[in-house]
């Protein structure tokens, strides 16, 4: 009669053998998501120790790039002068080009995202007053703009940063830019700050025809040279973009490196978190099952006795 009821009763040694086996599957997927979550952490961790070594190199060229843009933004102090008179009061006119510079690759935190996000509140500032055209450094922005704005984007320069950005480069891109027709010109970059911030900023750039409207603030200087002063300007003009963009693609390097940074290193330490979580979790529901057989063995131990 007792074996009988261990054998044919829903709590004996046989009835839950299904339960047995819910909870072993339970610990499989719990181990299997320990595995990936392991996998992942070590993924972002190496990332992050990349991201901080390129950090290092990155900044040290912007750092030697300072004392030659604040020389330029000396050389250059009459024109800014120049440009926020003419400016107070006036609204925009004729067509802006927009240097959007974005990264060409992702997992860099809010980098990319806050360039879009900056261009598309100020497009919908000048909606109706002033034609802008937008010319992409890296390609990370275009699907943010080309959602709303795919009729202002002229063209992307990809893999920019695939190697570290040089004044020949930057020279190259200057001068493929001073060939469109504008009125003025905006940079949008983030700006290093430190490790953890970074700020988007927008930089003007004087346009062609600004320079030669005021080109009696450039009277102190003297230049050794055959050329008119069309031709100097002209040469100034492009030598000052090629300094924008350089001084410009290597703050927005730096950031980027230093968000990639950061990013990966919470990634990491959330990764470390889950780990711990599941770990308990798997512990805990493996003693569970363990206890659960222990149970049945001795229930079924006193049944047959």
């Amino acid at each position: 009669v007792s074996v009988g009821r261990a054998v044919g009763g829903g709590g004996g040694v046989f009835g839950s053998a299904g339960g047995q086996v819910r909870g072993m599957a339970n610990l499989k997927a719990v181990r299997n998501r320990m595995k990936s979550v392991s996998s992942i952490s070590k993924i972002t961790k190496a990332m992050s120790m990349v991201a901080a070594a390129k950090l290092r190199t990155v900044q040290a060229m912007q750092e030697a790039s300072r004392p030659f843009s604040a020389a330029m933004e000396r050389f250059f102090a009459g024109m800014e002068k120049a440009a926020a008179g003419e400016a107070a009061g006036q609204a925009p006119v004729g067509k802006e080009l927009t240097v959007a510079i974005t990264s060409d690759r992702g997992l860099c935190g809010g980098v990319n995202s806050s360039i879009v996000k900056a261009i598309k509140a100020m497009l919908a500032d000048v909606k109706g007053k002033q034609e802008v055209e937008i010319v992409l450094l890296g390609d990370k922005g275009r699907d943010g703009l080309a959602r709303a704005y795919a009729d202002k984007l002229s063209y992307t320069y990809k893999d920019v940063f695939k190697s570290p950005v040089t004044f020949t480069l930057a020279g190259l891109i200057a001068e493929d830019i001073a060939n469109r027709q504008f009125d003025t010109i905006s940079i949008f970059f983030n700006k290093f700050k430190n490790a953890v911030s970074q700020i988007v900023t927008r930089r003007p750039v004087y346009g062609i025809e600004f320079m030669k409207a005021h080109a009696e603030v450039l009277d102190e200087y003297e230049f050794d040279t055959d050329l008119d002063s069309a031709q100097i300007l002209l040469d100034l003009f492009e030598f000052q973009l090629a300094s924008q963009i350089f001084n410009t693609c290597l703050e927005n390097a730096t950031s980027e490196q230093a968000a990639r940074m950061s990013a990966m290193d919470n990634a990491t330490r959330n990764g470390t978190d889950m780990l711990a979580a599941l770990t308990l979790t798997y512990n805990r529901q493996r003693q569970a099952v363990i206890t659960s057989e222990l149970i049945e063995v001795i229930s079924g131990a006193e049944a047959l006795n």
